[in-house]
């Protein structure tokens, strides 16, 4: 039989079920235990880092993208409509301009920083979520950025696929550089790569990777990358299973598609980690439109030879974990998990969608099987469809970028 995966109602019939509740983070004491005299004393709660928060800009342009884009040697920032200079981040300069649509978004689901054309100056690729066309925007270079002209649009493919949720940018096949990788709402639209290529004229293009034509749950909300079967190759997970790549020819050989479990609302990305260090890789992943952040544990195969995973809660407080990143904010060398609320993800339409932002950061202690949360902001910024972290003013500590509809935002990590 294989694993639905629904969290909330294995949430509720654990007990049916004969799962432990220790799974859900919840200790029931043993019949008959007394209760001590005099309580003991509160453990005190480990402290978490501190962050001081940068807004940069307010519209709804969801992505951003971190790179050297004037070749100072200091990273700069870059989100929908503006590009920002670091180390100060003060002053929004003009990239291109983003068409409204709906109540409250801007055409742009995610943008990628990567030199498209040679030239030795970082450009942006970006995409949108209902037009097919996906467009690189050329640096104008030093003189260019300097008298803040807009960055020239080129288009490399009209993909004909609308229902875009959001896109990944990473290498698929092993050469180095990175495919531009899309991800549908739809549960039956194409799973699709796409390669940087030039045509006859020695342009920059996309030409169509398709990993699955379309049919029956071949697509959905939500995506991840990582190593599910143990082969040593990275696979796709996605909301209604996922895409095992052949050893050879990743590009040539079909990807065999297993339909093993739903992920309703999948986050962009999932993580594929191996938490407990058995040696199988785990998944974490949130539900990008309702309340609900979990990570799905290994478990032996199926008799039918399908995956099976035992959910466990991380955190139900919180709604909209759209987005989540995997990197170390505390230089302990162990990543925290990193995410937070998508605010206005469905304009006001999902369970929680109006609350305040907020952002968090998870430490996972492998002893105790669990995630511990602690604070990034609350009661203002949240995420969009992307979370950045980089050292953005070398001092040695990580930093957050988030872009959203509650703004583009710096949450400067200032330490412990």
């Amino acid at each position: 039989m294989k694993n639905t995966s629904l969290p909330l109602m294995c949430a509720a019939g654990a007990a049916a079920l004969g799962m432990s509740l220790l799974a859900f983070g919840q200790e029931k004491p043993a019949a008959g235990t007394a209760k001590p005299a005099t309580a003991p004393a509160p453990k005190s709660k480990p402290q978490g880092l501190k962050f001081r928060v940068q807004q940069l800009h307010v519209d709804n342009n969801e992505g951003c993208a971190v790179a050297d884009y004037n070749k100072d040697g200091k990273l700069d920032v870059s989100a929908g409509e503006f590009w920002y200079a670091g180390p100060e981040f003060k002053e929004k300069k003009p990239v291109r301009k983003l068409r409204a649509f709906g109540k409250d978004y801007l055409t742009n689901n995610a943008e990628h920083a990567w030199d498209v054309n040679g030239d030795g100056w970082t450009d942006i690729i970006s995409g949108s979520f209902m037009e097919g066309e996906v467009s690189w925007y050329e640096n104008p270079k030093a003189e260019g950025l300097a008298k803040g002209e807009p960055w020239k649009q080129h288009l490399l493919a009209d993909t004909k696929l609308g229902q875009n949720e959001w896109t990944a940018f990473r290498d698929m096949d092993g050469d180095g550089v990175p495919e531009f990788v899309v991800n549908s709402w739809g549960d039956n639209l194409p799973m699709m790569c796409w390669k940087l290529a030039k045509d006859d004229a020695g342009n920059p293009i996309l030409k169509p990777w398709v990993i699955h034509e379309g049919g029956d749950q071949t697509n959905g909300h939500g995506i991840g990358f990582g190593d599910i079967n143990g082969d040593g190759t990275e696979d796709i997970i996605f909301k209604n299973g996922w895409y095992e790549r052949p050893k050879d020819g990743a590009t040539t050989q079909p990807w065999k598609l297993h339909n093993d479990f739903v992920f309703y609302h999948a986050s962009c990305p999932m993580l594929v980690k191996d938490l407990n260090g058995d040696g199988r890789n785990d998944i974490i992943w949130g539900n990008g439109h309702n309340y609900g952040l979990w990570w799905e544990e290994r478990r032996d195969d199926n008799k039918d030879g399908s995956t099976n995973w035992r959910t466990h809660l991380i955190d139900d407080k919180f709604s909209q974990p759209h987005a989540l990143a995997w990197e170390d904010l505390d230089n302990d060398g162990q990543p925290e998990l990193i995410t937070g609320r998508r605010v206005r993800a469905h304009s006001g339409g999902d369970p929680g969608d109006n609350d305040p932002g907020v952002i968090h950061y998870f430490k996972w202690n492998k002893d105790a099987q669990k995630f511990s949360k602690f604070n990034v902001a609350i009661d203002g910024p949240g995420i969009g469809l992307q979370i950045n972290v980089a050292d953005l003013d070398g001092n040695g500590w990580k930093d957050i970028v988030c872009a959203g509809k509650s703004g583009t935002h710096i949450l400067w990590n200032e330490g412990k």
